[in-house]
């Protein structure tokens, strides 16, 4: 059998390769755009899809005409490991010959730079506009967290 396949599929360090692959394809194509257009799929549909695919609203307001806003959010944790990366730079040196006439050489070179590891929540809320008949009318999202890969 070929390398990271067995009877029942991958084998678990195989699956793992692949699968951080995959996430890592997938978070790369993460977008706020890819966010909207996979939302704006809710518009037209049936409330009850929202309920089935998102699950209850954390909360319901009621607008003038009868119409509901529904509140979803999610919050997703991050992490940068930091560490050590060069960056590069350039400085100006200026000096003056014997003559007195000005003269300038630009210098190009690394820096290494050291990032401490940080932590940091990135969240996300959608407020779904559903009307009195039960169907999805609008939607507004707000949040570093709103993102979904494209829809091509």
């Amino acid at each position: 059998m070929a390398q990271g396949i067995t009877s029942r599929g991958l084998s678990s360090r195989g699956g793992l390769t692949l699968l951080t692959a995959i996430a890592l394809i997938l978070g790369a194509c993460a977008t706020q755009e890819g966010y909207r257009q996979q939302t704006a799929l809710y518009v037209g549909q049936s409330s009850d899809l929202l309920i089935i695919e998102r699950g209850s609203p954390v909360a319901r307001d009621y607008l003038s005409d009868g119409s509901e806003v529904w509140t979803y959010f999610f919050a997703e944790n991050r992490h940068d490991p930091g560490g050590y990366h060069t960056v590069p730079r350039e400085r100006r040196v200026v000096w003056r010959d014997d003559r007195g006439r000005q003269h300038v050489r630009v210098e190009q070179y690394e820096e290494t730079v050291y990032t401490p590891p940080r932590s940091w929540v990135e969240e996300c809320e959608t407020r779904f506009i559903v009307t009195p008949d039960g169907f999805v009318r609008d939607f507004r999202f707000n949040g570093q967290a709103c993102r979904a890969p494209e829809i091509h």
